[in-house]
């Protein structure tokens, strides 16, 4: 049968400059299609969250008993919250019943927090409270050494646990207690964390809405499915009896939260999640964000290292729970996806590459079509079909997955549009340095250092973070998004040299997203005060 008029004639390249195009695009679209279908998996955990998280329904609460708790407060120089934080524990302790509740402050602050610190106690002591302070020489550990350090310490039948920024309202051990007692294989129970400084800037606002969608979707999903859900490291109560079991809060990781979570629930524990809030702060800069954001995802994946092989084998554990445990665990692989996915569109724009669309071809034939074939299969095979709207299905669900989250605490969408494409841009501006920090959990043996989330005392819109302490210095990561934003220019000089604009809006998106985080974070960067420099923190 002839050729129809106007359809390409397939025919394999001749060698020379043809051959080594052929070779690139080949190459380019098999390393497409593999990040394509890695971001799938992402892309359907999160409908299968969304749909999931409808299913919610909050645990009963266990009336009557009360048993003594002790009250952990890991702090590292923390000057402008801790009182704060000890007032609302001492509320909960008058709420709960005094003798019942043992406050204890684990301090390793190396600045005036550590006098302010012993003030506080001392005074509360003096009141007839029972209130002390863990200050190690040895900050061996940091955050988990400091946890673990008043676990072995701790006579009580559970520990809460709240980071200094936090401000729990007087009832919450009675309520964490309600929920923790109604199972006795209960080891953990996460409450969901809200925002005092929610409306401080766009930022906080931007940053909020992201928070949002864990604790309103992901947390109510796994909690619904019956599925491995995580302790957040703050907001929560322990059993101390499972901790111990488990082995601790360990130090090996930079999640020593979702770490023991794992730990715990392969030994058959329960973690439940309780959707009543418990105020704390957002970071209000970008760089504190980006921080955070960094220490996340090395820790995560960290723990997915440690925890996955033994989890994948595990007989009573189900298929469906691997998966979504899997997912949950390297989750932050999402941002060398996306570095990858920028990578390949600036590879494509420079060397004028159009393929795409023979992922749907078999292997044989493969560098065997010209490119006016390549294109044309955009038209011919079905299988793009179902490729195209993969891809599109995998880009929305990161924002419906927002929406969703707004919608379901009644925050208009149009009204802060603004701030979610703020999100947006952070979260393409911050792969850079997450991708960074996922290959020292991939490559490196150490746990590496934990550095902080500076807190600053801004509530609402009042208070300033600039004339404080703790800020927080620029990074080595920024050089590499400089030379991402000169890669993105030279890519788009490209494509339009090549009249190849399809990949332009790729492109763009990722060269204002690193220039946004990398101008952002060099004017919210400081120096770093004498104390801090070079110390791990919380």
């Amino acid at each position: 049968m002839g050729q129809t008029e106007g359809r390409p004639k397939w025919k394999r390249a001749p060698s020379g400059g043809e051959s080594g195009t052929s070779f690139i695009d080949t190459a380019l679209l098999i390393a497409s299609v593999t990040v394509t279908v890695a971001f799938f998996a992402y892309g359907f955990n999160i409908f299968y969250m969304l749909r999931l998280s409808k299913r919610y329904v909050r645990p009963v609460p266990r009336d009557g008993r009360r048993p003594a708790v002790a009250i952990h407060l890991p702090v590292y120089n923390e000057k402008y919250v801790v009182e704060r934080l000890l007032r609302a524990c001492i509320a909960m302790a008058d709420d709960y019943g005094r003798e019942k509740v043992h406050v204890s402050v684990l301090d390793d602050s190396d600045d005036e927090t550590t006098l302010e610190v012993e003030g506080l106690v001392k005074e509360y002591g003096e009141r007839g409270y029972t209130v002390d302070v863990l200050h190690r020489e040895d900050r061996r550990g940091f955050k988990a050494g400091a946890l673990n350090a008043a676990l072995e310490k701790a006579s009580e039948e559970f520990i809460v646990v709240f980071d200094s920024d936090f401000l729990p309202k007087p009832d919450f051990l009675r309520k964490a207690v309600g929920y923790i007692t109604a199972d006795d294989r209960m080891g953990m129970v996460q409450f969901r964390w809200s925002y005092l400084n929610r409306e401080y800037n766009w930022i906080t606002r931007a940053v909020s809405i992201g928070m949002d969608a864990h604790f309103l979707i992901e947390q109510p999903g796994r909690d619904a499915g019956g599925l491995f859900l995580n302790f957040n490291g703050s907001a929560g109560i322990v059993r101390t009896k499972a901790l111990r079991e488990c082995g601790g809060w360990q130090s090996d990781t930079l999640a020593e939260d979702l770490d023991a979570s794992y730990r715990m629930q392969m030994r058959h524990y329960r973690i439940r999640f309780v959707n009543d809030e418990v105020p704390c702060e957002v970071p209000p800069t970008v760089i504190s964000f980006k921080r955070q954001q960094g220490r996340w995802a090395r820790g995560s994946l960290q723990v997915a290292k440690k925890s996955l092989p033994e989890l994948l084998r595990m007989q009573d554990v189900t298929l469906r729970q691997k998966f979504e445990a899997s997912v949950h665990l390297t989750y932050y692989l999402v941002h060398p996806l996306m570095f990858a996915s920028f990578l390949l569109a600036s590879l494509a724009a420079i060397f004028d590459v159009k393929s795409i669309t023979v992922a749907l071809l078999a292997p044989e034939q493969i560098g065997s079509i010209g490119r006016e074939g390549m294109s044309a299969l955009t038209f011919v095979s079905p299988l793009w079909a179902v490729f195209g709207v993969s891809i599109l299905l995998c880009t929305a669900a990161a924002w419906v997955y927002y929406i969703v989250a707004m919608r379901r605490q009644g925050m208009g969408v149009l009204r802060n549009v603004t701030h979610l494409l703020a999100l947006g841009f952070i979260g393409y501006g911050i792969s850079v340095s997450n991708t960074l920090e996922a290959a020292k959990a991939l490559l490196l043996k150490d746990s590496g250092v934990f550095k902080r989330t500076p807190k600053y005392a801004v509530v609402g819109r009042e208070g300033s973070w600039r004339d404080k302490k703790y800020q927080v210095p620029i990074d080595w990561a920024a050089v590499a998004e400089a030379l991402c934003i000169v890669l993105a220019a030279v890519a788009m000089l490209r494509a339009v040299h090549f009249a190849n604009y399809g990949i332009l809006m790729i492109l763009g998106v990722y060269a204002v997203s690193y220039s946004f985080v990398l101008v952002t974070s060099t004017r919210q960067s400081g120096r770093e005060t004498r104390h801090e420099i070079g110390m791990p923190s919380y």
